[in-house]
């Protein structure tokens, strides 16, 4: 029976938390349930505590993920799964509750894409920001098919593009995402990678094209049919101090001319003239909306100057490309503070499969330096989430690419491009002609391998 003044489906979600063994002995109490949200709390004790009385960050982990599941079963039904989480500490978690807020940020088909914010609330009910989380929610079949004894999850992306390449039509059922990694001037390596998929004839395979930072640059290419020319114009064209300038640095000035580079590309390439077109509905940039700290997919492209507006947005670097841009009412930064290898992103726009296009080898990072630390202060004044998701981003990184590469990440099967140890990796400002060309050549060949193996 309903407990007086509780909404049923508040109390059969309660129910269902009471049943978890693991709940009961925290004392984990659901709060708040419904219209894709999700609140939940946790007295905070010793038992749970460390050294300092903080909450043990595994503690803040799992309550992040409770949050979070409860909030997608909101959105997608009661028989959900979490398919990949990341979680971002910000401070230590002290005082006398833990509260823990799910929300959806978007739910398609059978996959929700959710945010979890963590306080702790102290005596006099003042609540301080100590975490915050993204993850993937999954609803499982209503009528499980039986699996084989592989343990497999249904086709694996090598299979879908290799009967798509044999059949020469997409109608499966899958939906697959190329999923394009930034990173400045090592954006040449996704490029060339792109390139190579084009030129091996796989890009007729791919539904959607998710890019964030530089590799929103070259999802555009890859859209326009132009991701050859856009792999060798790292070298040939903006290596030039016209666009990337340390020296400006000195004076006050950006050391990018976002503005001066997404202008030429598209001159070079005709970007704009995607807008409206039905190739336009399947590119996605991903940036970072200032107000809120949050990756946000950039997509419905009205005109020429909103799709040349999108890419400057995607890829402003902070501090280095200048202030946040201005666009459709809000203000953004780059996507890659938030999520430089965009896989939870192509997991939301409903993606099956993806094939990643990553500008590190597996198992490496983005370094954080003395430089990194300016550019967190400078996020921390603009909002602190910002900050916490730059403090984050290597971790993050790393994670991400690790799932990538074991082919199974954030619910979908992936096929991870990515350079070799040892090869020639440019930097973010990498001016380097010749380096630039060796890295292009590096990817594209890593790439080449790949592909051909699917044959």
């Amino acid at each position: 029976m309903t407990a007086p003044g509780v909404p049923a489906a508040l109390a059969t979600a309660q129910q269902a938390l009471a049943d978890q063994s693991l709940s009961r002995m925290l004392g984990t109490r659901l709060v708040a349930f419904g219209r894709g949200g999700a609140v939940v709390e946790l007295d905070i004790r010793p038992d749970i505590s460390d050294h300092r009385g903080a909450v043990h960050d595994g503690i803040v982990a799992y309550a992040a993920d409770t949050a979070i599941t409860f909030a997608g079963a909101a959105a997608l039904g009661p028989d959900v799964v979490t398919s990949g989480l990341t979680v971002d500490y910000l401070a230590p978690a002290l005082g006398r509750t833990l509260r823990a807020t799910g929300t959806v940020l978007r739910a398609e088909g059978r996959r929700a894409a959710c945010r979890c914010e963590l306080h702790a609330v102290a005596e006099d009910g003042n609540a301080i920001l100590v975490a915050v989380a993204q993850g993937t929610i999954m609803a499982q079949a209503a009528k499980p098919v039986p699996q084989p004894r592989t343990g497999r999850r249904g086709p694996t992306v090598r299979e879908v593009l290799t009967e798509r390449r044999r059949t020469g039509g997409n109608d499966d059922g899958n939906t697959v995402a190329l999923v394009i990694e930034g990173g400045g001037m090592r954006g040449i390596v996704s490029a060339a990678m792109a390139a190579a998929i084009e030129e091996e004839g796989y890009l007729d395979a791919v539904d959607l094209i998710v890019g964030t930072s530089a590799g929103a640059v070259n999802a555009t290419a890859v859209a326009v049919g132009a991701a050859g020319p856009m792999a060798d114009s790292y070298a040939e064209i903006f290596s030039s101090p016209e666009f990337i300038d340390v020296r400006r640095f000195v004076r006050g000035r950006p050391v990018i001319d976002g503005p001066l580079l997404v202008r030429r590309v598209d001159e070079l390439f005709g970007f704009g003239a995607l807008a409206g077109t039905a190739q336009a509905e399947k590119l996605v940039m991903v940036a970072t909306d200032v107000a809120t700290g949050r990756a946000e997919a950039l997509t419905g492209f009205t005109d020429r100057d909103d799709l040349v507006g999108c890419l400057h947005a995607s890829g402003l670097l902070p501090l280095l490309a200048g202030d946040p841009v201005e666009l459709r009412g809000r203000r953004w930064l780059d996507g890659g503070i938030v999520e430089a290898v965009p896989v939870l992103t192509a997991a939301a726009r409903g993606a099956t499969h993806a094939i990643v296009l990553a500008t590190r080898p597996p198992g490496t990072q983005p370094a954080y330096g003395a430089a990194d630390v300016v550019v967190e202060r400078y996020l921390r004044r603009l909002n602190p989430e910002l900050a916490a998701a730059y403090r984050g981003r290597p971790h993050r990184y790393r994670e991400t690419l690790q799932q990538v590469r074991d082919g199974w990440s954030h619910g979908l099967s992936t096929l991870c491009l990515a350079p070799r140890i040892g090869d020639p990796l440019p930097g973010r400002l990498e001016r380097d002609q010749t380096a630039l060309r060796a890295a292009r050549d590096a990817a594209s060949a890593v790439a080449r391998t790949v592909l051909q193996e699917l044959r």
